[in-house]
């Protein structure tokens, strides 16, 4: 024989088939607690860049952090903008009184176009600032050819990216 006050509390606990009711409010306090503590904890600095694929950087003891900005690669073989190849590298060292980059030209003007574009339409402010990704074997007369398109084509405000050495 059961004691009693355990039948009692059995069947006050007993309920309907199929009535099940959940309280979420404790639940999503819990949630917005971690989200918030996930938001404070998680913090980056400047854009994370991932250098292209037989690209070797140089070293910088800059301070800088990076920007974000429109990303222009001159790997050994191509000079490429947002990783779409534009123009081959060995066309410039073919005929080295190339001043302006052409193609390289075009496809910045194409960005600034559109950059601007999303300026009128939805407020966001056209910087000119471009990001250069340059091998650290490259003659400085070929990246020089690069900064020189780039000022040619709106985009006067540039940057190198370098890896960051200790002191």
């Amino acid at each position: 024989m059961a004691f009693i006050p355990s039948r009692i509390k059995f069947k006050k606990y007993e309920k309907v088939a199929g009535s099940v009711s959940l309280n979420l409010t404790s639940m999503m306090d819990m949630f917005t607690i971690i989200l918030v503590f996930l938001l404070k904890t998680y913090s980056t600095e400047g854009q994370l860049i991932q250098p292209s694929q037989n690209l070797t950087l140089p070293n910088s003891t800059s301070q800088t952090a990076a920007e974000v900005a429109l990303d222009l690669t001159v790997s050994k073989e191509w000079i490429m903008v947002n990783n779409r190849p534009v123009m081959q590298i060995g066309d410039i060292i073919a005929d080295p009184t190339i001043g302006i980059l052409e193609p390289v030209q075009k496809e910045l003007l194409e960005y600034a176009k559109e950059a601007k574009r999303m300026d009128l339409s939805y407020g966001i402010p056209f910087t000119g600032k471009v990001t250069i990704q340059g091998d650290k074997n490259l003659p400085f007369s070929m990246i020089s050819k690069v900064m020189a398109t780039c000022g040619e084509s709106e985009y006067p405000n540039m940057r190198l990216v370098v890896y960051q050495s200790q002191k």
